[in-house]
């Protein structure tokens, strides 16, 4: 009986094992790949060359449409337009070129409109000898002319401040602690030149002074030296004759101290942006008008000449050496 049931057991096994290997089979059969959908690509506009915008075209200078800008602070207010438009049309006809004069109420204004300038938009300005001076330590521009005042031997491009004394002061530095006199403290000779030969000094002019007294004439600034309510004073030196050496009675009480050097009236400094030929041809015109039988009264009433005459950087030099000697930083005037 044993013997049947182990032949069935056989089978039965064989069965099984069958079964279990087809499982295995199965599960280690490669299986396929998802499909993945491909991507529709973006499609990307490719660039097209579009034509630049045009450059402004650069207008030349001289011509109606950019006229030359001549800059001018007035020796006296002009009574008329007509003394400018008169001069604009005068320039034109001789040379060429459109000039457009512009007055300005101050030298710092014009020394400004100097400075300002560019290659496309180039300016020429009258300016004081201190506007010069500026204008020389910013660069803007080089001297062309200098207005002369006066005829002969006493003809001169500039004014000289002597400071007067009383008798007993020897010396700039023993005005430390004195009385200096002046007109006001915006008058160019009886305190701006000498306030600036006090720096030179090393002084400080604000301060080494005890005390700084106004007047209204250089004649009653030299009769207040005289009488020793002032110690010192800055008069003309054009005047230092007159008021102190040919008066014996003054001059027994007053000497002159020393003095400064000449202050150019009015300079024509011109835009080293303007070609050398064009200056030239302004500058010959300037002194043909100034001589003008018609126009000289017109150039008269900017500038006060009596006549105008080339400028030599040489003969400028010691004044622009004294100016550096004062120390100041004359790039500040004007800004």
């Amino acid at each position: 009986m044993s013997q049947p049931k182990r032949i069935f057991q056989i089978p039965l096994l064989r069965s099984l094992l069958l079964g279990f290997l087809t499982v295995i089979v199965v599960a280690c059969r490669p299986q396929a790949a998802a499909i993945v959908p491909t991507a529709i690509p973006t499609l990307t506009a490719v660039p097209r060359s579009t034509p630049l915008p045009a450059l402004p075209t650069s207008v030349p200078i001289g011509n109606a449409d950019n006229p030359f800008r001549l800059i001018v602070h007035p020796n006296t207010k002009p009574e008329s337009d007509k003394i400018v438009t008169d001069l604009e049309t005068a320039i034109e006809k001789k040379t060429g070129w459109v000039v457009k004069i512009e007055l300005v109420e101050t030298d710092a204004a014009a020394l400004s409109a100097l400075c300002a300038s560019t290659a496309d938009q180039p300016a020429i300005a009258w300016l004081t000898g201190l506007g010069y001076i500026a204008a020389n330590a910013k660069k803007c521009g080089q001297p062309q002319l200098l207005v002369s005042r006066g005829t002969g031997k006493d003809a001169a491009t500039g004014e000289i401040a002597t400071i007067v004394v009383r008798r007993g002061i020897s010396a700039l530095s023993d005005i430390k602690g004195r009385i200096f006199c002046r007109i006001s403290n915006t008058d160019l000779i009886s305190w701006v030149i000498p306030s600036m030969m006090m720096e030179a000094a090393g002084m400080d002019p604000e301060n080494d002074p005890k005390t700084i007294k106004e007047y209204a004439e250089p004649a009653d600034l030299v009769k207040a030296v005289s009488s020793s309510t002032c110690d010192a004073a800055a008069i003309p030196d054009t005047l230092l004759a007159e008021l102190v050496t040919d008066d014996k009675t003054i001059s027994a009480k007053v000497s002159s101290l020393t003095s400064s050097v000449a202050f150019p009236y009015s300079v024509l400094v011109a835009s080293s942006d303007i070609p050398l030929s064009i200056v030239t041809d302004l500058n010959d015109e300037w002194v043909n008008l100034s001589k003008d039988r018609l126009l000289n009264t017109n150039v008269s009433e900017l500038l006060g000449q009596s006549a105008l005459v080339p400028a030599k950087i040489d003969e400028l030099q010691p004044f622009l050496d004294f100016a550096a000697s004062t120390k100041q930083d004359f790039t500040q005037l004007g800004s």
